[in-house]
């Protein structure tokens, strides 16, 4: 009797920056905007659920730094800053 895997298809899509090696925060934005760009004209992407982006913040030289909060402290998790208004949530 053989036992049969059912086919792994993840659920989400992974966009790979580590060929980019060090790059400034900058830089990293415009990679950001120009691969969500390329999901919304080449791939037809129109909507997305609970995005995530991990951050895996450094110097200049590649070293890792800990994030710290303006007023002292560090930080591991970071909500968005982006504000969308509720009435896009009901057809008003």
């Amino acid at each position: 009797m053989s036992k049969k895997k059912g086919s792994f298809e993840p659920k989400s899509l992974l966009i790979a920056y580590k060929e980019l090696g060090t790059i400034s925060i900058d830089e990293f934005q415009q990679a950001i905007i120009a691969d969500l760009q390329a999901l919304k004209e080449i791939y037809n992407v129109q909507y997305v659920k609970a995005p995530r982006l991990k951050i895996n913040a450094t110097n200049e030289y590649g070293e890792p730094v800990r994030v710290r909060r303006p007023v002292g402290g560090y930080i591991y998790y970071m909500d968005t800053h982006h504000y969308r208004p509720s009435c896009k949530d009901y057809d008003l």
